[in-house]
């Protein structure tokens, strides 16, 4: 059994050393093949401007950086370029390939162009001839092409700034597998792709295309004659595969196409734009102001605002065909806005940009808060902005109308006296004068007869009795004045502890907030003290100032305020500041009261 096991191996490495010496020479015959280099072209001839794709085979593994394809086609728009490799082993044989696809423009001018030879590891290429065709005789290739994409604009003069509608069809005359569409390029120009793609189809000298249709705009930020590379078209169709006996099987083929270049001539802005005022060209533009918020309007003809009461706007501009950040700055145009009698603080603006039925609409909302600081009417002047019409060609104006509102006083500031206070009291006394004289009369008219009878039968110890009750009632008395008098002390003491230690805890309070920056708990605490503290029935931060009549005090709280209602309310960092100066305020409205005579607690902490 050994014996025949090892025949048996011994055979086997007999036929083993016979293949590899058959396969040797075999793999050295083909690896000391000569190089081949061939180049080929997906169509010809071609419509002058469109694009088709060079495919350079080389029967080599080798790299991407031997392949210098723009150097090879100088007459020519390279576009861009991939690789491939495939390594195949069949019998015993190795086959390589590397092949390179480049995208390739076709020249303007119509005509014949030779491409190649192409000289790559010493070898040369084929070389072929291509045909150019112009873009008006494109129409007798349609039985060749299998693609090609049309363009056209809505108007091929515009303003700066002015937005220009580009559309592009592609028509496919075989099923789409996959592909792109890239958009139309232009220098100083922002391009955006508006609305939907759309697919129909459409049968052109008896062959059937597939259409997809896709919106552009194009606006251009300089001036001059220009021209728009048209949009170009990279993909793969699908087409019946030669490798297979089965029909309903099918492959992809890799097919490009580009759009001619459209000229586009742009003006400048008019010599006539009135000077200080953004350009804006557009097709429409509205401008509009809401009081109160968006959600939550309030009704101008029932809503009364008080002295020191923000009133809150809301301006919206709306425009179709600029991009957002074409559009002015709203809140530095109601900045500019002059209100006697009022401060105003815009917020900062928050825009944005949506599509609808093809339009780019952009629009840019600001909200403001106005604080009246003296009773009566308060006018807000209209805001006009200027913009170009694009449809009329022609200036035009968008309004905000004017705003008009009645502002109230404060209350407990009208100086005014209620009705009751200012009646005369001399009533009283007129209704008391007559019971006295009558008591008086009576008095003087009893007969002193009486009394000298009834002081004579009275007793001794009849009247020691009655002054020793008298005596005793009276005690009782002083003794319960006394005791009331003592709760009524202790009860005002403890109330004054009370109001004292609440009174240093709000103080600590407001130190804590204005050394964290907090404005709004500041705001919270200003408006508590003058409630609470200072007797004040409104509490603004207005009556803050007013109650402590501190210039640097006053100066700091309407920074406080710009801060809260301006825009970047978190920027607020004065808030030592307006601690030192209301510490100062009390410090002098203490002595202010020390002067006076009053006694009131202490107005600061220790």
């Amino acid at each position: 059994m050994v014996v025949y096991r090892a025949k048996f191996y011994s055979l086997l490495n007999t036929l083993l050393l016979v293949a590899l010496v058959t396969w040797l020479p075999a793999s050295a015959a083909q690896s000391s093949n000569s190089t081949e280099v061939a180049i080929s072209v997906d169509k010809n001839p071609i419509v002058a401007n469109d694009t088709f794709i060079l495919t350079l085979t080389v029967n080599q593994l080798v790299s991407d950086t031997l392949w210098q394809p723009q150097q090879a086609l100088q007459e020519f728009e390279v576009l861009g370029s991939s690789s491939s490799r495939n390594t195949q082993i069949i019998n015993g044989v190795t086959t390589e390939q590397t092949t390179f696809n480049t995208i390739v423009r076709a020249p303007a001018d119509a005509g014949d162009y030779a491409i190649g030879p192409v000289h790559l590891l010493d070898v040369q290429s084929n070389s072929l001839n291509l045909e150019v065709v112009a873009a008006e005789q494109s129409d007798k290739l349609l039985d060749q092409r299998k693609a090609f994409i049309k363009v056209e604009l809505n108007r091929d003069q515009v303003y700066v700034q002015e937005q220009v509608q580009l559309t592009a069809k592609l028509y496919l005359a075989a099923n789409l597998h996959s592909g792109n569409i890239i958009p139309p390029k232009l220098e100083q120009a922002d391009i955006r792709q508006v609305g939907r793609d759309s697919e129909t189809s459409e049968i052109i000298n008896g062959r059937k295309f597939q259409v997809f249709s896709r919106d552009f705009v194009v606006i251009p930020q300089r001036s001059g004659e220009q021209v728009i590379q048209g949009p170009l078209f990279q993909g793969q169709i699908n087409v019946k595969s030669k490798r297979t006996l089965f029909p309903t099987f099918s492959s992809t083929e890799s097919i490009t196409t580009a759009a001619e270049d459209l000229p586009l001539r742009v003006q400048p802005i008019p010599p006539s734009w009135p000077t200080g005022h953004d350009w804006l060209p557009a097709e429409l533009v509205t401008l509009s102001v809401s009081v109160g918020s968006e959600s939550a309007p309030q009704d101008t003809e029932e809503q009364q605002f008080s002295q020191g009461e923000p009133i809150n706007l809301t301006y919206r501009l709306s425009a179709i065909g600029p991009l957002p950040d074409q559009l002015p700055r709203l809140d530095e145009l109601v900045a500019q806005l002059a209100i006697p009698g009022a401060s105003i603080y815009p917020e900062a603006p928050e825009s944005s940009a949506n599509q609808r039925n093809g339009r780019l609409i952009s629009q840019q909302t600001v909200r403001v808060a106005v604080i009246p600081h003296q009773a009566g009417e308060l006018r807000l002047p209209e805001l006009t902005l200027p913009w170009f019409n694009t449809q009329l060609r022609q200036q035009d104006n968008a309004t905000a109308p004017a705003q008009q509102f009645a502002i109230i006083a404060k209350a407990g500031g009208t100086g005014v006296d209620s009705p009751q206070s200012s009646q005369p009291v001399t009533n009283a006394a007129e209704t008391s004068t007559p019971t006295n004289a009558a008591t008086s009369t009576e008095v003087e008219e009893t007969p002193v007869a009486a009394s000298t009878v009834w002081y004579q039968q009275v007793q001794l110890w009849q009247l020691l009795t009655l002054l020793f009750a008298l005596l005793w009632l009276l005690t009782l008395l002083a003794v319960g004045y006394l005791a009331r008098r003592k709760q009524r002390a202790n009860s005002s003491a403890s109330a004054t502890n009370a109001t004292s230690d609440n009174y240093q805890q709000h103080l600590k309070a407001l130190k804590h907030a204005c050394t964290r920056n907090d404005a709004a708990a500041v705001e919270l605490l200003l408006k508590r003290w003058a409630r609470h503290y200072a007797g004040r029935t409104s509490a603004e931060l207005s009556g803050v100032a007013d109650e402590l009549d501190h210039a640097p005090l006053r100066s700091q709280i309407e920074h406080l305020q710009r801060c809260r209602f301006a825009a970047g309310s978190a920027n607020w960092h004065e808030g030592k500041a307006l601690w030192r100066a209301f510490q100062a305020a009390l410090k002098a409205a203490e002595q202010r009261q020390q002067e006076t005579g009053s006694v009131l607690p202490d107005l600061y902490p220790r």
